[in-house]
């Protein structure tokens, strides 16, 4: 069972290699636009079928969101000229930023190639926590709380892997981590809190692929005002959905309840408010009042409608 686990994922790897040669040595030479697009339908449904040769909700969850997602995204974007792949000179290039959350490193901005000894103690220490939830949820028979040692895996595996201090990313002078968080528990509002400070690269891809171009598109038919409200509610829409399909790989298949996606509409309602009534009434709050009032929104929708979706539905082992 082992081998053939370590030869799939081997051929997934393969596979994923030469999609991307197949992008940046044939797709790019077509004319952008809907010719570049028809070519990466292959690659999109390859992208889209990957999280299912893995056994574990970690690694779904993982490939789902980094390859079924953003990377879909970013070929999207390519196909228009548009994205972090149209900066792309090499293959290498092409395959590191479409796997991972990395740019190309100005020149003059190069890393200090040391680590301190308190770094090197923190990313030791994530690593071995992360090993030991893993190993303990494989074990235990209750599932929601399997499912919750799992999901605090994943949030330690983002932590570990993805800050800016402690990624082996720090240490790769060609590129620059895209950092995801920014002290998102000191956001002043709910536009603060998903276009600055979470997932900031998620955030970026949906800016650019869903957001502007809504944007621009309404401008002139109801007004820049009301262009930008829509365009939020869109964003927030498009990043639920897509939430939804990764749940839909953590949770083995199962029919999507559509309470995630809820969940974003909900926060895109919200956020259209504030725009609206910023630009027309509102002065900006108080950061001791703004901050309570935004993160206590945030937790209390997040637990209502996303946490407890994942509590009651995911499957560490599809059957």
């Amino acid at each position: 069972m082992e081998d053939q686990a370590t030869m799939s994922s081997t051929n997934q790897i393969l596979l994923f290699l030469l999609s991307s040669s197949y992008c940046y040595y044939l797709v790019a030479k077509m004319r952008r636009g809907i010719s570049r697009f028809i070519f990466i339908i292959p690659v999109l449904y390859f992208f889209f079928s990957l999280p299912w040769n893995f056994s574990s909700s970690f690694l779904r969850g993982i490939f789902a969101f980094f390859i079924t997602w953003i990377a879909s995204f970013k070929l999207l974007l390519f196909c228009f000229c548009k994205g972090p792949l149209v900066t792309c000179r090499s293959l290498v290039d092409f395959v590191a930023i479409t796997a991972f959350p990395v740019k190309i490193r100005d020149h003059h901005d190069l890393p200090s190639p040391s680590m301190d000894s308190e770094t090197l103690l923190k990313l030791a220490g994530n690593v071995l926590l992360q090993l030991q939830l893993n190993s303990f949820a494989g074990q235990c028979d209750a599932t929601q709380f399997t499912n919750f040692l799992y999901g605090t895996s994943v949030f330690i595996w983002f932590h570990t892997m993805l800050a800016s201090d402690s990624s082996p990313v720090r240490f790769m002078p060609r590129y620059e981590l895209v950092s995801l968080f920014n002290r998102p528990y000191l956001a002043t509002s709910l536009q603060d809190f998903w276009g600055r400070r979470w997932n900031r690269m998620s955030s970026y891809i949906l800016r650019v692929s869903v957001y502007e171009p809504t944007r621009e598109t309404l401008a002139g038919l109801i007004g820049s005002g009301r262009a930008r409200v829509v365009a939020i509610i869109t964003t927030l829409v498009v990043s639920g959905i897509m939430h939804e399909v990764i749940l839909y790989y953590i949770t083995c298949g199962r029919r999507p309840t559509w309470e995630v996606t809820w969940f974003f509409i909900l926060h895109g309602l919200f956020m259209g408010l504030e725009v609206a009534f910023r630009a027309r009434y509102w002065s900006p709050l108080p950061v001791f009042i703004s901050v309570p009032l935004t993160v206590g929104f945030t937790v209390i929708t997040s637990c209502w409608l996303l946490v407890l979706p994942v509590w009651r539905n995911a499957t560490n082992k599809c059957e």
